[in-house]
């Protein structure tokens, strides 16, 4: 039954299988019984080769779109996909590949929609994503969460109206108040002795948008056990950060404190919701395989992103990249890579750690403006380093040698000078090909930058959210229009060819690959002008950097970023073609369903 007809089949018979071993190997059998064994054989040759000859065929499911953007050079533009099990095997038009596999099946679910590579979201922070799920949102924007949508505020009566209206609405009376999204520039300067105005009784906790600030009113510290003799006790840099009287804890005083708040925030049952309601959201945005470069490293938090992310129904695959910062601040240097090592065993299912990459840090966030800047602040305050230099130093040194490719937050230009600066002396102490240094959130920097990140071949992983948000209110509050206007400057760095992706690290941006194009294409910010027209990027360059460029980054665009021959089938279906629709409707477009490894999730 097989058309294949080139193959041809000799039937001689095996003498030796027809004789007879009771007489020494004479041959027994008669003429008419060696017929019936021929025609046996004959039978089976020709009923099976269908079953045996076209199962690879049966086997194979060509996908029809309307459009399909392929990012693949050899192949750009298509129709029609053909996939086998969890890979692609082909990329073609409808007709070519129906003609090459006579007996795939062919589905045209998708022949309304445009499909491109499944987008990547290689930096979220699913624990911290999952608190702020969990939280009451008053942001300086809006955001749209699964079964969550509030408005955004960015004055300082209305955040404390908002609050004050979010307290009153809890009924039970011992319950805290967590929120999220309080910004100081926007909502003014905030203390514990504001919140005791807004209760006594009710403990509060206010999140500062950048995850690098807390401030908790009376109530809040004592319910979470938190003293003036404990914050005492905190090392000198911690102590910097942290006063117990206003009740502001920030940077390294934050990070003394949060093993504190953990029993509340990650409580299972908070935790496991928050990080459901993550997935979902995620899932909502087209995203097919997310990253958590710098996990936070408790093992029953990892455990719980392996309850829900690692499921078979989940919607993703997740990797997970150490935090060398966490590591440093309970080891010795000569302990880290070894201790680096044991996270390999802590995902589960779709989750995975990835060997030999680590996360370190630089200088401090952006939305607290603690990022170390060259020439300082308008205001004369400083920024601040979430790693001592020589600790960094250090940290990274063992780490390079040990081959591992090391991804760098920073977003002063400052900190960028100190990643530079260290990522050369190692380079010429002991030189490596294709490192892949990532320059993590990339804020602030400057022009004579952009040609060092080329030189030393290191590459950009930028969040242009900071662009929308922050630069109208930075140029005049802070650091100034001339630096501002230019933030997060892809432009220069496309121009000089240097690899660009793009996160959310939410949730300090929404999780969005479709709003995060469309910042970078279009540089809207708050105050709805254009900041620095020439960094931004166009959107085939923002549309690869979340899906090549972003698998790149992760070491993983062998088996992700493009729809190629040969990489798994992970897709995203939209409602339109994001490198032909007006750019200002990018992150407009509908997200209609997703393929991951083969397997269809529509999306509600």
């Amino acid at each position: 039954r097989d058309q294949d007809t080139s193959a041809k089949v000799t039937l001689e018979p095996d003498h030796a299988s027809l004789s007879d071993p009771e007489t020494g190997g004479a041959e027994s059998s008669t003429p008419a019984s060696n017929k019936m064994k021929i025609i046996h054989l004959i039978l089976i040759i020709v009923f099976l080769p269908g079953p045996l000859f076209s199962q690879e065929d049966h086997q194979v499911r060509i996908y029809e779109a309307r459009e399909i953007l392929t990012l693949d050079q050899d192949y750009p533009m298509a129709t029609a996909v053909a996939i086998k099990k969890d890979r692609i095997i082909d990329v073609g038009d409808v007709k070519e590949l129906r003609k090459k596999f006579p007996r795939a099946q062919l589905d045209t679910r998708f022949s309304e929609d445009v499909m491109v590579p499944g987008l990547i979201e290689h930096h979220v922070h699913p624990f911290l994503a999952a608190i702020t799920m969990e939280s009451n949102v008053i942001a300086i924007e809006d955001w749209d969460l699964p079964g969550n949508q509030t408005k955004g505020v960015r004055d300082r009566e209305t955040y404390l109206q908002r609050l004050k209206a979010e307290e009153q609405a809890l009924l039970e009376s011992d319950k805290p108040l967590v929120t999220w999204g309080f910004h100081h520039y926007f909502h003014g300067e905030l203390s514990r002795q504001d919140l005791d105005k807004i209760s006594m009784t009710r403990p509060i906790l206010v999140i500062h948008r950048s995850f690098h600030e807390f401030i908790l009113n009376s109530s809040a510290l004592a319910f979470f056990g938190i003293t003036q003799e404990l914050v005492n006790n905190f090392d000198e840099e911690a102590k910097e950060y942290a006063s117990f009287e206003k009740g502001h804890f920030s940077e390294q005083g934050m990070v003394s404190i949060l093993p504190y708040l953990m029993t509340y925030l990650a409580a299972p049952d908070r935790l496991i919701k928050g990080l459901q309601t993550t997935e979902k959201y995620l899932h909502n945005n087209g995203v097919t395989l997310v990253a958590n470069p710098g996990a936070y490293s408790l093992k029953p938090v990892q455990d719980a992103k392996n309850f829900v992310f690692g499921d078979e129904e989940t919607p993703f695959r997740s990797f997970y990249i150490p935090s060398g910062l966490l590591l440093a601040e309970q080891y010795p240097a000569e302990e880290l890579v070894e201790k680096s090592k044991e996270f390999l065993s802590w995902g589960k299912g779709k989750v995975e750690y990835l060997p030999l990459q680590i996360k370190l840090f630089t200088d401090g966030a952006m939305y607290s403006q603690n990022m170390v800047m060259r020439d300082g602040y308008l205001d004369g305050h400083q920024g601040a380093w979430l790693m001592q230099e020589e600790i960094y130093r250090e940290a990274f040194q063992r780490f390079w040698d040990a081959g591992y490719q090391i991804h760098i937050h920073q977003n002063g230009d400052a900190g960028l000078d100190r990643l530079l600066d260290v990522l050369e002396d190692n380079l010429q102490r002991n030189p490596r090909d294709d490192h892949r240094t990532v320059i993590v959130h990339f804020g602030y920097s400057n022009f004579d930058q952009v040609e060092r990140i080329k030189q030393l071949g290191a590459i950009v992983s930028a969040n242009p959210y900071y662009v929308n948000v922050l630069s109208d209110l930075y140029s005049r509050v802070g650091v100034g229009a001339t630096r501002s206007i230019d933030m997060v400057r892809l432009g220069d760095v496309h121009r000089a060819g240097v690899p660009i992706s793009l996160h959310s690290d939410m949730p300090m941006a929404p999780a969005s690959p479709l709003l995060l194009m469309h910042a970078a294409v279009n540089r809207i910010n708050f105050a709805n002008k254009v900041a620095g027209p020439d960094q931004r990027i166009s959107p085939e360059t923002a549309l690869r950097a979340v899906t090549y460029n972003a698998a790149y980054v992760l070491g993983m665009e062998h088996d992700y970023g493009t729809i190629s021959s040969g990489k798994y089938a992970n897709f995203t279906l939209l409602s339109d073609n994001p490198l032909t629709v007006d750019p200002l409707k990018i992150k407009e477009i509908e997200i209609r369903s997703t393929m991951v490894e083969g397997q269809h999730y529509p999306v509600n």
